[in-house]
């Protein structure tokens, strides 16, 4: 029997998995640990399941060498120094795969809300001061056979264009380090560079990793090739953009909206300039928050601990 301790409760499904496995877990029920609590959580367990709000980093790993797996449960872990823990053999493993149409469906239910002003109309409507049908009320982006840019064509930016292909006519655009052949066949999507990219499209939306490549990939610099009346969106993760950049950019009226589902910091300060525009529309990083999908997430994160802690591969490692 091995000690397991989850940082945030996820659904059941996976934590009688590893009950069933004989294993004992610890959930944390209440907000998130520091990470002084959580060493002291962690002393005497051999597995930790984390989120992204969690930072694994070297010092917290020198203390936790005697871990033999850390499951992440989100696609992401930027948040976890995995060269150090692979050091320390310690298994790090994420969840990919089981949220793709998930993430995929917020972006485009973002785009939409942007593109047709919903959230102005809707507090406009409960506000009282619908009074008749405006001819010239809240005009919307039409996105019929728009030109879709999507930067990271990896399954979630895939799939995020095959949406906007078939619903809207979309002509798709990418940015990526590879050519995707497969993507290109399927879609007509064509590669470009990013400055050409952001300047022909009429959408942009961000689906690449947060690494030291791509934070702040969205700065002032870029944002000045941006075709003028284009929607952002970003589901991937908040510090890909710079917000001091994107402010710039929302107060000169070069973009139409933007859809944020993360941003930096997370949680963003509920006085934070951002939420003064209308045609903005926040989330609090819900990108994978469908039942299918958590509990698919839950299911798979918990399938790696059993799988490392009984001597066998993880489905989707990091590093092993």
């Amino acid at each position: 029997m091995a000690n397991i301790f989850c940082t945030r409760e996820i659904p059941r499904s996976g934590i009688r998995l590893l009950e069933q496995a004989g294993h004992q877990v610890t959930v944390n029920t209440t907000s998130s640990l520091s990470q002084q609590q959580l060493l002291k959580e962690v002393k005497n367990c051999q597995a930790l399941l984390t989120m992204l709000s969690d930072t694994i980093d070297a010092e917290f790993l020198e203390q936790c060498s005697h871990l033999k797996i850390i499951s992440q449960f989100a696609v992401g872990y930027n948040n976890i120094d995995v060269a150090c823990a692979k050091s320390h053999g310690i298994v790090v493993t994420n969840t990919p795969d089981v949220l793709t149409e998930a993430t995929a469906e917020l972006a485009f239910s973002l785009l939409l809300c942007v593109a047709r002003k919903l959230l102005p109309a809707s507090a406009n409507a409960s506000a009282g001061k619908w009074t008749g049908w405006e001819p010239l009320g809240f005009l919307g982006k039409s996105l019929h056979k728009s030109t879709v840019g999507i930067i990271g064509a990896g399954r979630i930016g895939c799939e995020f264009a095959r949406m906007c292909k078939g619903a809207f006519h979309s002509d798709i655009l990418y940015y990526s380090r590879s050519k995707k052949s497969t993507f290109e066949q399927l879609y007509g999507a064509t590669q470009l560079q990013l400055k050409e990219l952001v300047s022909q499209s009429d959408v942009l939306s961000i689906h690449c990793p947060l690494n030291s490549e791509t934070a702040h990939l969205f700065n002032e610099s870029l944002f000045a090739h941006v075709k003028d009346g284009a929607i952002l969106i970003n589901t991937a993760r908040g510090e890909i953009i710079d917000q001091d950049a994107l402010l710039k950019v929302l107060e000169s009226n070069k973009l139409f909206g933007a859809g944020l589902d993360v941003t930096s910091p997370e949680p963003l300060p509920p006085d934070h300039k951002l939420y003064t525009f209308d045609n903005v529309v926040i989330t609090p990083h819900i990108g994978s928050a469908t039942l299918k999908a958590r509990e698919e997430m839950s299911l798979l994160a918990c399938t790696n601990i059993v799988n490392v802690l009984e001597g066998t591969l993880p489905l989707t490692p990091v590093t092993v």
